[in-house]
């Protein structure tokens, strides 16, 4: 699944949280209590369940400890950026181009995707729709910019396709506290704190 975030300053990777990410909700809610111990209750707002959600990097190298950090630095808790989580009531939606380098398309499963898009959240068993693309057809796996179909499908040069990810969500966050500690050697965990956002 490609739960976790996308680093402007890391190039194709997404950022994953270690296992043991942690969720809260809680509800806005005004009370009115009256005398004979009655209660009338009223959401607040509209989106009135404040999220927070806990994740560890834990063991990343120096490199890639201080680039999860500039990423936290630069976005300074004002910034949001999306964050994708497990979510089996939701679908998440991305697109890609398909390129296949100047060659005649031809039955078969194997395509190469636009280097623009090597961020996208693309889950091995995404359906796939777009032009050319008939029936259900879904990722068997991809790599960097490789993509691997489980159906041959003939699909001509530079057609958007439409990736539909099974089980995710992805919500903006802002990174409200981040701490760093030392493991041993040249690796560091990273312990952080994120709050929903309600942004476009």
């Amino acid at each position: 699944m490609a739960i976790g975030f996308t680093a402007t300053n890391v190039t194709d990777r997404k950022i994953r949280p270690d296992k043991g990410f942690a969720k809260s909700s809680e509800p806005a809610v005004r009370k009115i209590k009256f005398g004979d111990g009655y209660e009338q209750r009223a959401v607040i707002g509209i989106n009135n369940i404040a999220q927070t959600f806990k994740a560890n990097f834990s063991s990343r190298s120096k490199t890639e400890a201080d680039d999860i950090i500039a990423f936290f630095d630069t976005n300074a808790g004002v910034t949001a950026f999306d964050f994708t989580l497990p979510d089996t009531n939701s679908t998440t939606s991305v697109t890609a181009t398909v390129d296949l380098g100047g060659e005649s398309p031809s039955s078969t499963t194997s395509y190469t995707l636009d280097a623009a898009t090597t961020n996208l959240d693309i889950s091995p068993g995404a359906t796939v729709t777009g032009s050319g693309v008939s029936g259900t057809v879904k990722v068997s796996s991809i790599s960097g910019v490789s993509l691997t179909l489980d159906t041959a499908q003939t699909i001509a040069d530079n057609v958007t396709l439409t990736f539909t990810n099974p089980n995710e969500r992805t919500i903006k966050v802002i990174c409200t506290k981040w701490d760093l500690m030392y493991v041993s050697g040249d690796y560091y965990t990273i312990s952080t704190s994120f709050e929903r956002v309600y942004e476009p």
